[in-house]
């Protein structure tokens, strides 16, 4: 998936930025943000998470879901 998050990420640089984390270093985040499966995305707004989703997804479907997170 991460071919195509990079993708995500620089074609729709300019509505939504995109980060990285590894979990075996994040106990906090981990704590606040349970993660069930990876690949695990979690859409934030504002400082809040507004989406939560995991899995192997088509790219459509992600950026489809990640601009309605936002309202776009």
């Amino acid at each position: 998936m991460a071919p195509v998050v990079a993708q995500i990420a620089s074609e729709h640089r300019n509505t939504f930025a995109v980060a990285k984390l590894n979990i075996k270093n994040a106990r906090q985040t981990l704590q606040k943000y349970p993660i069930r499966a990876t690949p695990h995305y979690i859409v934030f707004q504002d400082g809040k998470a507004v989406d939560s989703f995991w899995g192997v997804q088509p790219k459509a479907q992600m950026v489809q879901r990640i601009l309605k997170a936002i309202g776009r």
